[in-house]
């Protein structure tokens, strides 16, 4: 079954979408951007989780997550970060992962592709990437890509928030995921757990006045976005 919060995260993806209109340089197969530097919430996690599970695909999924590279526990997560921003203290974000390749590739494609996260999603390029050759997108939509991750990381707010191999792993002590822990080193799921922190609610969105007039239309479709008779905004906000 899929859950309130699971629907509210694809009305958010849905949104994005169709206000995003880049002309991109992505393509099957591109896999340059593809690393273990992916930052996800449990919410995210768990849609990752059911498709394993709806697929089949528990054996390969366990053996994908062996193959994680060292990882460490967030300072500040987006919202943590924001605050700070808002707060006027002088921070810097941070990498929470590795450089390494994803462990979900299956010859420079996506294997997790449907349940793919905000993250993944949104990390795009104008411009042909390779290696020495960083990805490139303008800034209306870098401040739109992180106004929408401060949404999803609120939504899931109290739950994990980490590294996208560590929420995963520390999603395997969740009945449902349970089949994943006899076929994982033991003490994997353990490390997931000591490397996330708890997700926080949305302290204000880090957007200039003059970006408004562009990513405002993309918030006021999301807030307006309804889910099982409710709006995403009266669903974020408890009423």
């Amino acid at each position: 079954m899929i859950s309130l919060h699971e629907k509210v995260l694809e009305g958010i993806y849905d949104e994005f979408e169709r206000w995003a209109d880049e002309s991109l340089a992505c393509k099957k197969g591109c896999a340059t951007c593809c690393t273990q530097n992916v930052i996800i919430t449990a919410v995210e996690g768990e849609r990752i989780h059911r498709h394993v599970r709806e697929n089949g695909k528990e054996e390969w999924f366990a053996a994908a997550l062996q193959q994680k590279a060292a990882t460490k526990k967030p300072r500040l997560t987006t919202n943590g970060f924001a605050e700070s921003c808002l707060r006027g203290e002088d921070v810097s974000p941070e990498s929470y992962g590795s450089s390494q390749p994803c462990p979900f590739l299956d010859g420079d494609c996506c294997s997790i592709y449907d349940a793919r996260p905000f993250s993944c999603r949104c990390f795009v390029s104008t411009q042909t990437c390779s290696p020495g050759v960083p990805a490139l997108i303008g800034e209306k939509y870098l401040s739109a890509s992180t106004a929408v991750m401060q949404m999803i990381e609120h939504l899931g707010q109290g739950e994990f928030i980490g590294n996208m191999l560590d929420v995963l792993l520390a999603l395997c002590g969740v009945s449902e995921n349970r089949k994943y822990l006899a076929l994982l080193p033991a003490s994997m799921s353990d490390q997931g757990l000591a490397n996330v922190v708890k997700a926080r609610p949305l302290p204000g969105f880090l957007l200039l006045e003059e970006e408004m007039e562009t990513v405002g239309p993309l918030l006021h479709a999301i807030f307006a976005h309804e889910v099982e008779g409710r709006s995403i905004e009266d669903i974020l906000n408890n009423r």
